[in-house]
C-alpha cells in the first residue's frame, strides 16, 4: 500500500511519525500538488473512512498531512484527490495519551489501514514506535466495529454504543 505525506514543517522533523515512516521505507514525503493520486486523510472532510473505501485505498494509497494540531487548519481550502475523515479513535501516542481525535500522523494512517482491512501492514508500521501497541490496545473494540460499518447509519450505531459524541 502506498503511504504519502505532505510535510508543512510545522513541527519539529526529529518528532515527525512519518518522516520516521520515511526512513524505514514504508512512507514517501510528496508534493501537495501529487495529493491527488491518494485517498487523503484531513479532519474536516465531508465524508468518513469506511470500509467500502478499501478499493480506492488500494488503487491510490493513503496521504496524511503532517502538521501541527496547534496550528489549526493545515492546507486551508486547498483540496485534491478523495479525502476522508477518520471516525473518532484515541490517541496512543505519549503527547496526546487517551484525547479522541488527536491522533499522531501515523495513528491516522494505521487507523485508516485497520478500518480498510489492512491489519498486516498496519501493525508493522505502529510496531516502529514504543507506544504503538497502545495506540491499537486503546481501539482494536472500535476498529473491530469500525470494519463492520456498511453505512454511516452502522457508524453511528457503533457512535452510540459507545457512547462517542462524533463532533469531538
Amino acid at each position: 500500500m502506498r503511504i504519502g505525506y505532505v510535510y508543512l514543517h510545522q513541527d519539529d522533523p526529529a518528532k515527525s511519525t512519518m518522516k520516521k515512516l520515511q526512513k524505514f521505507k514504508m512512507a514517501e514525503q510528496i508534493n501537495r500538488d501529487r495529493m491527488g493520486g491518494y485517498v487523503v486523510l484531513r479532519y474536516d472532510a465531508d465524508r468518513t473512512l469506511l470500509p467500502d473505501d478499501r478499493s480506492a485505498v488500494e488503487r491510490k494509497g493513503i496521504c496524511i498531512i503532517e502538521g501541527s494540531w496547534n496550528l489549526g487548519d493545515l492546507l486551508g481550502s486547498y483540496r485534491k484527490g478523495i479525502e476522508r475523515k477518520l471516525p473518532v479513535l484515541m490517541a496512543g501516542n505519549p503527547v496526546n495519551f487517551g484525547k479522541f481525535n488527536k491522533l499522531s500522523s501515523v495513528e491516522a494512517v494505521v487507523g485508516a489501514l485497520f478500518i480498510t482491512g489492512h491489519i498486516d501492514q498496519a501493525k508493522v508500521m505502529i510496531g516502529k514506535f514504543t507506544w504503538g501497541h497502545t495506540f491499537i490496545e486503546l481501539n482494536m473494540e472500535l476498529f473491530k466495529s469500525y470494519s463492520a460499518c456498511q453505512t454511516m447509519e452502522d457508524l453511528e450505531n457503533v457512535y452510540l454504543e459507545f457512547d462517542i459524541d462524533p463532533n469531538i
